[in-house]
């Protein structure tokens, strides 16, 4: 095995951390209260709570529903986010890669002493993507009875292997199966790497710098902040309960869940976390582009999974996301929309529910956000033109048709952040004039906006699609 060692504190971030966060306007926030209420009575969960974190770092944040019987949430209250907590326990391995500390092809048993039933040629890639055909230990059947006769019981990741450890169910790189097991080994490599155990390696990396002070994992740190009560059928007669003192208290589960899936956090900082990682600003491009490398995944939310991370396209009106969804007993659903550079993160406290169940509120909010901003680039009166194809694909034709000769008109390519893609100043020479994008195929596929400017005010929008 490697020898373990300490490694700085001090980490290098191009995110910027402000004291003030922006919030989105007024309008657009009333849209998107209005759109989680619906969908809150539309699946009929307990409640939701959803955070939105926009290309200028606005925030959005707003809670409906039920946590005790005599409370509300707000968006203040902390949701355990399951299985998103992977998608921190894999940046913090990304990082150590990065750092040299140990490499992505590097083999179990170089960290790690030898365990039943665990192939030491695994590597730290199959573990991260769920390829190493290890068995999942929280799916021994005798695992909940364990931990629930004694839930003050704090397992460590050695003894949850130990115990509950079974033949593996396919040859490592042969396939594809989610395994809870693959992050529990991955915590013991973090703790072999750096001498601390993952929740302090987590804490110093990512939730003290970044401040993102709602994040705490209960079996080894005090609770930060109100929680939203969990609502669970404790009894058996199918009413869902207030779970709340129960679940708190059960401390064998949250600390068997812990590197891949113990966290409670806000949706205002879960949503920070995901846009923050997966723009980039944690990792180097090269070790990003590794973590967002794909295999298939049958099963998974959208069919694909990267390095601690979910690829998803067919969920989300066309657009591409990575992100992750949680589930242990409350559930979460966090989405960073690469072509926006925005974060969507969804919690629900209500047991009946899943994170499937949430992917179509993350998708409602979403095409919320694009209808506002489609709408704010009204039509006013301009000359008659014909803009095409629409749908396009490598290029944008643009015919006008105009009496005023000799009038100048500005025609600016946009997407659907606003942000300019193209641009270009025309004289009208004649009755009918041709203008053209050229070489657009590289664009990514989604909303567009043609907008057009004339000397004289008018102006016009139409919106593309590519």
């Amino acid at each position: 095995m490697k020898k373990s060692y300490m490694i700085g504190t001090t980490w290098m971030f191009t995110v910027l951390l402000n004291t003030t966060q922006a919030q989105i306007s007024t309008a657009l926030s009333d849209k998107l209260d209005a759109t989680l209420d619906s969908m809150k009575t539309v699946l009929g969960a307990k409640s939701l709570s959803a955070a939105i974190q926009t290309a200028d770092e606005s925030t959005w944040a707003h809670a409906i529903g039920t946590s005790s019987v005599f409370a509300s949430v707000t968006p203040d209250d902390t949701y355990l986010i399951g299985s998103v907590t992977k998608t921190i326990t894999s940046a913090c391995v990304l990082q150590l890669a990065d750092e040299g500390v140990l490499h992505l092809d590097d083999s179990l048993y170089e960290w790690l002493p030898a365990m039943p039933y665990i192939d030491t040629t695994i590597t730290i890639r199959q573990l991260l993507n769920h390829t190493s055909g290890i068995y999942d230990v929280l799916s021994h059947p005798h695992n909940q009875d364990s931990l629930l006769a004694d839930v003050s019981r704090i397992w460590t990741p050695e003894e949850l292997i130990d115990r509950f450890i079974s033949p593996a169910i396919f040859a490592p790189g042969t396939s594809w199966s989610y395994s809870n097991t693959n992050y529990f080994l991955l915590s013991m490599i973090i703790k072999e790497a750096t001498g601390n155990p993952y929740y302090t390696e987590l804490r110093n990396r990512f939730y003290t710098p970044l401040q993102l002070n709602s994040f705490f994992i209960p079996s080894y740190e005090n609770v930060s902040g109100p929680v939203a009560h969990l609502w669970l059928d404790i009894t058996g007669d199918g009413v869902l309960d207030d779970a709340h003192n129960f679940y708190m208290n059960y401390l064998s589960l949250n600390s068997t869940a812990g590197a891949a899936g113990g966290y409670f956090a806000t949706p205002t900082d879960c949503t920070k976390w995901m846009r923050t990682y997966m723009r980039g600003d944690l990792l180097s491009d090269t070790m990003m582009a590794q973590a967002q490398t794909v295999v298939n995944a049958p099963g998974s939310q959208g069919g694909k999974y990267g390095l601690g991370l979910m690829k998803n396209q067919s969920n989300f009106l066309g657009y591409l996301a990575y992100g992750h969804g949680g589930d242990l007993a409350y559930h979460a659903s966090s989405w960073y929309f690469p072509a926006l550079d925005q974060s969507i993160t969804v919690f629900t406290n209500d047991n009946n529910k899943n994170s499937w169940t949430l992917l179509p509120v993350v998708r409602e909010l979403l095409r919320t956000i694009i209808d506002d901003q489609t709408a704010d680039l009204e039509e006013v009166v301009a000359p008659e033109m014909r803009v095409s194809p629409n749908p396009f694909t490598d290029h944008i034709s643009i015919e006008i048709k105009e009496t005023n000769i000799g009038q100048t008109i500005e025609m600016h390519l946009v997407n659907s952040l606003g942000q300019q893609i193209a641009s270009q100043t025309i004289e009208i020479e004649k009755e009918q004039t041709l203008a053209q994008w050229n070489h657009l195929e590289t664009l990514p596929g989604g909303v567009y906006f043609v907008q057009l400017r004339g000397e004289n005010g008018w102006t016009k929008t139409i919106k593309m699609v590519k």
